[in-house]
């Protein structure tokens, strides 16, 4: 029997009755222009608001906000610009047209070029797209063509004045649109390069300006700046200037300041400008070229609202002419918008001390420079944390989300996600890494073996303490996923079941951070860890031990973590690998129980009596030494990549190590170690770094 079901029924009459009615279609033929022209302004408008600030905000919604925009705007203006010159072959018979007069459309298109320019505040959206620069240089000749035409079939009559406007929006259009390419291309082909060059002899007299009569923030953002032109990975030194000539000033950042939050924001100005030379067009805007351009887009807009204002609107609907002074006035504010955020920038406070010596640039420099430094945000300023105890104590009622995560066996990853918790009180964390960077320099200038700290990830922290040694087993031979998930259990094992020590409270806390960033980093972002851990294998390892977990509480506990640590320590372990020593798989593992096992056994032994006065000061050193691991091993694209998204923690650490001459970022060592004489690990070991 035929069974007649409603979806069928829904296709017949999709195809036997026109599903647009009558009303949308009359509606969408007279506004369509005006629609995709103001949509496209509407995205220029979100673009330049939130392009920049994704560098300083970690969240889904700020992604899908700038991708969609992204995405959307370039397509907008370009659908725009094809229906202007569609509606330019009516100029005969614009008196029975129900769409907008097509003398002001003539207006509407350089507009659409400025669009395509796109906002200072974001060029690329990710690496990927600075490599498609042709594509847009093939779309600035085509576009701008496009333009050229609806110009020419309106050349006449009544829009004559019209026609005259277009002129210096033509202008402003097309070098906004050709930098925009022009940007992308010098990125893709020169990129390292620098951003803003100094002279040799001017280095030391902005450096002596600025401690006479700077404050430190301002001092802090130039000398982050010389020293990244210098020697950073990302921006190479235009060979212009020594870096010997700021390695002083940056020994008295990192090593003698009374506050490790100063060494840190040091790290945070050096990110923060290569995000500046890798998805904004600050490497043009801060020169000769870059003004020019930005005065000529400003003045031309301006002109052309101000000739608008002055020339007889009559004969036009009053409706486009209300709507083609919201695209006009839109256009200078955005300009002025656009001017307004150059102004208050890491990379102005460069250039005003470049020119320190003009008077009016100087009292800009005071004014402006403590705004820019003290309210400014350069990365998220928190830690993404994630705990396998929170994984297993998550509830929540089936929604219809998590329905369509599992359907796309995604469901692990959005559980991850909503365990996440973010911490913003960083400076125990920020103590411990500088104190393990001060004792890994102080152990490698002595062995004189700097390429040994790429293996490293754990075991210089055990050799240091006089029973460490018999805790190698927890990392030799094991990979780094593994040896993560290990310390991570018996991390929690020790924080939750141990009496507290108020003289190791720092670091506890300091330990138990990091042991849940680490957590987090292999679950969501394997890769800055290294090749070497993946999603896949994390994922099934977290999920079998969770499942452990979750048996655990079946019999009977509450959701007391002290309760549930005590019982899992308690479970009959299950039948073990022999080769587990050996073996990197681990999804394996987890499943003959052999994880478990070994993160019992570890904290059964750092809780013992023989490590009872060390076990933090272990656990901290080990952890911080897996972070400088994935560090060091971390691909530096990466790294930048990750830089759109909020930055994470782990690239400000890359950057403490490089500097300190412990990695370099590419295989030929252009980079020799700046701690390697003798006054300046004299510093290191003495009492300069006492607090620590």
């Amino acid at each position: 029997m035929f069974y007649f079901s409603p979806f069928l029924a829904v296709i017949i009459y999709i195809y036997t009755m026109n599903p647009i009615p009558a009303w949308l279609r009359k509606l969408w033929d007279e506004w369509d222009i005006r629609m995709m022209v103001f949509a496209s302004l509407t995205l220029q408008i979100i673009l330049i608001c939130f392009g920049g600030r994704r560098k300083s905000i970690r969240g889904i919604w700020i992604e899908v906000v700038v991708w969609s925009t992204y995405l959307m705007a370039d397509s907008a203006a370009l659908f725009a610009l094809g229906k202007l010159s569609d509606a330019s072959g009516n100029d005969d018979s614009c008196e029975n047209k129900k769409g907008p007069d097509n003398g002001l459309l003539v207006l509407w298109s350089p507009l659409l070029l400025l669009h395509l320019g796109g906002p200072d505040t974001i060029t690329a959206y990710s690496v990927e797209d600075v490599r498609l620069w042709l594509r847009h240089a093939l779309g600035v000749v085509l576009h701008v063509g496009l333009a050229v035409y609806v110009l020419l079939r309106f050349w006449t009559g009544k829009s004559e004045w019209v026609a005259f406007l277009t002129l210096p929006l033509f202008v402003a259009g097309i070098v906004k649109y050709s930098e925009r390419t022009y940007v992308l291309w010098c990125t893709n082909s020169t990129f390292p390069k620098p951003l803003l060059p100094i002279p040799v002899s001017n280095v030391n007299d902005v450096v002596d300006g600025l401690s006479a009569d700077a404050d430190s923030d301002a001092k802090l953002v130039v000398l982050s700046y010389l020293w990244l032109q210098a020697s950073a990975p990302c921006i190479s030194s235009s060979g212009n200037f020594d870096q010997q000539n700021t390695s002083s000033e940056v020994k008295s950042i990192i090593w003698r300041n009374d506050h490790v939050n100063t060494a840190f924001k040091f790290f945070e100005f050096q990110l923060g400008f290569m995000y500046d030379v890798l998805y904004t067009k600050a490497s043009r805007i801060y020169t000769k070229a870059g003004c020019i351009i930005r005065l000529i887009s400003f003045f031309c807009v301006a002109s052309a609202l101000l000739g608008f204002i002055i020339i007889n609107k009559d004969d036009y609907s009053s409706v486009d002419v209300n709507f083609t002074y919201i695209l006009l006035v839109g256009a200078v504010v955005l300009e002025l918008y656009a001017i307004l955020l150059i102004i208050f920038s890491d990379l102005a406070i460069v250039w005003m001390c470049k020119h320190s010596k003009i008077w009016l640039v100087k009292c800009m420099s005071r004014l402006i420079a403590p705004l820019v430094v003290r309210h400014g945000k350069r990365w998220t300023g928190s830690l993404p944390t994630l705990n396998i105890l929170d994984l297993a104590l998550y509830k929540t009622k089936p929604t219809m989300l998590q329905k369509v995560t599992k359907y796309f066996e995604m469901d692990e990853k959005f559980k991850a996600f909503m365990c996440q918790r973010d911490v913003y009180e960083l400076e125990p964390l920020k103590v411990l890494i500088m104190k393990e960077v001060r004792l890994l320099l102080g152990f490698f200038c002595k062995v004189n073996n700097w390429y040994r700290f790429f293996g490293e990830r754990g075991e210089l922290a055990l050799d240091r303490h006089r029973n460490g040694g018999k805790l190698r087993w927890s990392i030799t031979g094991k990979s780094l996923d593994i040896s993560i998930v290990i310390w991570h259990i018996a991390t929690n094992y020790c924080y939750y079941l141990d009496n507290n020590d108020p003289t190791k409270e720092t670091l506890r806390e300091a330990s138990k951070l990091l042991s849940d960033y680490m957590l987090y980093l292999i679950v969501s972002h394997p890769l800055m860890l290294g090749n070497n851990v993946t999603a896949c294998d994390v994922s099934g390892l977290l999920g079998s031990y969770v499942q452990l977990m979750e048996d655990a509480k079946k019999e009977g506990f509450s959701d007391d973590r002290a309760a549930i640590c005590r019982r899992m320590i308690e479970l009959e372990p299950n039948v073990c690998t022999p080769n587990y020593g050996g073996s990197t798989d681990a999804l394996a593992s987890i499943q003959y129980g052999r994880i478990h096992i070994d993160a019992c056994d570890l904290s059964s032994i750092l809780r013992g009596d023989n490590y009872k006065d060390e076990k933090w000061e272990i656990i901290s050193e080990v952890w911080a030494e897996m972070l400088f691991h994935g560090a060091a091993n971390c691909e530096l694209g990466t790294h930048l990549q990750q830089l759109r998204k909020g930055g994470e923690f782990i690239s400000q650490v890359w950057l403490l190590l490089f500097i300190n001459g412990l990695i370099s970022p590419s295989p030929r060592d252009f980079l020799r170690p700046l701690f390697a004489d003798a006054d300046v690990i004299q510093q290191v070991r003495g009492e300069g770094f006492a607090q620590y």
